[in-house]
């Protein structure tokens, strides 16, 4: 029988925090990605407020149906005057003070309300939903694209920043005019997670979103349909993702991304001399060449990763 809980069945999007956003910027670009213009994401001060400016900036690269990420700081003057307990779970200073890169992984849900009252329910610690909106360029002009998130305790996630988000507005994050990639990217279908201890991690996700996690060795998978997460500890990471080296742990290592056409995309890293490795079927660039996260590249327009590579054996942890 189908289970009825609540869940979150995609990665929303994962995200790039860096102090230089034209230099990441220009590294993806020569990866083959595409990015939107920038936008200046709003969230309320207080409680029951309008959303009002962070300081903060972000681009996209857009895909079918979730994006990249990247993040800056670009109104020193602004950032300053919001304190950390306004920004919430949107403060971008304590992740880059422990290192540059790969730091968002937000899940995707289509009823955030009834996941955070499941969550509640069973006394999981969140800070309620908020909403979230920047102003988006179309076609007609600026419009502003709305979200709602769910964020968690620093100290429930010191690997990355992660929240539960359902977007309220889809139509203005996939426009279809920012999806063309020379890289022929369709979609984030995988993140890697380092740490010491891969079965709380994997636990956690689990019970965030609802999917059991899978143990096949020493890699952790919890498969969230369109999209899973991979938690391996320090010692299993050269086995996973060869020649990756934790920026810290825990934390996150890299993402797969699905592309139209797997030789297309190798040519054209060739062509731009951007080095990478083959595993199997997979295309990796080191983090070296993509702002300190390791980018895979896999074909199969935009089915899972976790799907394609089927493992069997099951832990189960809700």
């Amino acid at each position: 029988m189908r289970s009825t809980t609540v869940t979150a069945d995609f990665l929303h999007h994962v995200g790039l925090i860096t102090r230089d956003m034209d230099a990441t910027i220009a590294q993806y670009e020569r990866l083959g990605f595409a990015f939107t213009p920038l936008t200046l994401p709003r969230i309320p001060m207080r409680p029951g407020g309008e959303p009002e400016l962070l300081g903060a900036g972000n681009r996209t690269a857009v895909f079918t149906d979730n994006y990249l990420e990247v993040l800056a700081v670009v109104d020193e003057d602004r950032w300053s005057s919001v304190t950390p307990q306004q920004r919430g779970p949107f403060d971008l200073d304590r992740p880059l003070a422990r290192y540059e890169g790969l730091h968002v992984l937000h899940f995707g849900t289509d009823d955030i309300d009834a996941l955070h009252a499941r969550l509640t329910a069973r006394g999981v610690p969140n800070g309620g939903v908020r909403p979230y909106q920047r102003a988006v360029d179309t076609e007609d002009g600026p419009r502003p694209m709305r979200a709602r998130a769910m964020g968690f305790p620093p100290e429930a996630n010191p690997e990355a920043l992660v929240q539960i988000a359902q977007h309220l507005t889809p139509e203005l994050v996939f426009q279809q005019r920012y999806q063309h990639h020379d890289n022929g990217a369709t979609g984030i279908v995988e993140v890697t997670v380092c740490g010491d201890d891969p079965e709380v991690l994997a636990t956690t996700y689990g019970r965030y979103t609802g999917h059991a996690y899978i143990r096949v060795g020493g890699v952790l998978t919890v498969p969230l349909g369109r999209s899973c997460v991979r938690v391996v500890s320090p010692d299993a990471l050269p086995d996973l993702v060869p020649g990756a080296t934790p920026p810290a742990v825990p934390s996150l290592i890299g993402f797969t991304v699905t592309v139209a056409d797997l030789d297309a995309t190798r040519a054209l890293l060739t062509a731009r001399a951007v080095p990478f490795d083959t595993l199997g079927d997979t295309v990796l660039v080191p983090a070296t060449h993509a702002a300190g996260a390791v980018v895979s590249f896999t074909a199969g327009g935009n089915r899972s990763a976790a799907a394609e590579r089927g493992p069997s054996r099951k832990d189960a942890r809700p």
